[in-house]
């Protein structure tokens, strides 16, 4: 898995994406059934959202690859996807840091694209109970940007916010 999440991410082998956003899907169905039901009329979710890339970063790489398997995993769902966050600041790869470091370097990393709270009433309108947002990233190691992120959209949003990553 690490190889071929290099050579998606990094060498830009998109041949790659059908392969991890049909192993999402299988990914996303036992979510589902892990979901709690109450007060919930939907068993699934309303919309995609990934994790986003700084400017530098998808310069670099050309393509931002947590968005590429959202929108293809969307397509094969038939849900919405829609950028609910922007990077304020360039932070260094996580990869690289131990969970303090991350927790710390992503303090403030994240904020709410200004479209997002029409994007998220838009899909709530005449629906009494919150939105479920599935937020998407490529690779979970220790869950701080999941978690950034989630607060960063919670702190703003009705939403319930729930993570799928193609690889931990």
């Amino acid at each position: 898995m690490k190889e071929w999440l290099a050579s998606y991410k990094y060498r830009g082998n998109e041949r790659l994406l059908p392969l991890f956003s049909g192993m999402m899907v299988h990914a996303y169905h036992q979510l589902i059934k892990e979901l709690p039901a109450a007060g919930h009329e939907s068993s699934g979710f309303h919309c995609i959202s990934y994790v986003p890339m700084n400017v530098s970063r998808l310069a670099e790489r050309g393509f931002n690859q947590a968005e590429a398997m959202a929108v293809d995993l969307g397509r094969r769902l038939s849900l919405p996807v829609m950028p609910l966050l922007e990077r304020t600041r360039h932070t260094a790869k996580q990869s690289f840091k131990s969970r303090g470091e991350r927790l710390n370097d992503l303090q403030g990393a994240f904020k709410l694209l200004e479209e997002a709270a029409g994007s998220i009433a838009r899909l709530q309108a005449g629906q009494g109970w919150p939105i479920r947002v599935l937020l998407l990233d490529d690779v979970y190691t220790t869950g701080s940007t999941l978690n950034q992120c989630a607060q960063t959209i919670t702190q703003s949003l009705p939403v319930e916010v729930y993570g799928l990553m193609w690889a931990r």
